[in-house]
């Protein structure tokens, strides 16, 4: 393939399932819940949190397909996944408004799944082009990610707030995906 030439695709021609990458949660978890006075077994040690991430995906603001879910991981920030997660739609299905609901939670309290965060991603840029790279996500602390059309868990760091590394990290992700010279 030469300089001056390019490759695009349809994603209606494209008869694969629906794929990324769970890489890893940084940053420090909010403190736990208290106990209620209910819980007999509560010991004064700390607990250690064992988190897993759920995504799922909706169309058009609804939710489309079953949600997908990683292993359980309890090593401690940062917590690394580094999971493939496969849906079971195929990239022919999805529209310009496809969105991924993540969910991260916590599984270490005894009655039951903590929200820990959320956040909700769109599948296309402005230009109706599938995104690609690296994405990190800014989660919404105790909120479930949802993936309303005007959600309420956007993923993206609004301008104003994005510092020098995220610049960095943005043009290191053109770089890997071959639209900048070294």
């Amino acid at each position: 393939m030469g300089g001056n030439e390019f490759r695009f695709f349809l994603s209606c021609d494209i008869n694969l399932p629906v794929t990324f990458r769970i890489e890893r949660l940084e940053g420090k978890l909010p403190p736990p819940n208290p106990p209620n006075s209910d819980d007999v077994d509560f010991t004064s040690e700390e607990r250690r949190p064992e988190l897993y991430v759920e995504c799922l995906l909706y169309i058009d603001g609804a939710p489309f397909g079953l949600p997908m879910r990683t292993r359980l991981e309890s090593s401690g920030p940062s917590y690394c996944w580094n999971e493939l997660i496969t849906l079971n739609t195929k990239y022919r299905d999805l529209t310009a408004n496809s969105q991924l609901a993540v969910t991260v939670y916590d599984v270490s309290s005894c009655k039951s799944d903590e929200v820990v965060g959320g956040a909700t991603i769109h599948l296309f840029n402005m230009k109706k082009q599938l995104k690609t790279g690296k994405h990190k996500l800014r989660l919404w602390t105790g909120k479930e990610a949802d993936g309303s059309i005007n959600t309420t868990t956007p993923g993206k760091v609004p301008k104003e707030e994005r510092g020098e590394l995220e610049r960095l990290e943005k043009l290191q992700n053109k770089y890997e995906r071959g639209q900048i010279q070294r």
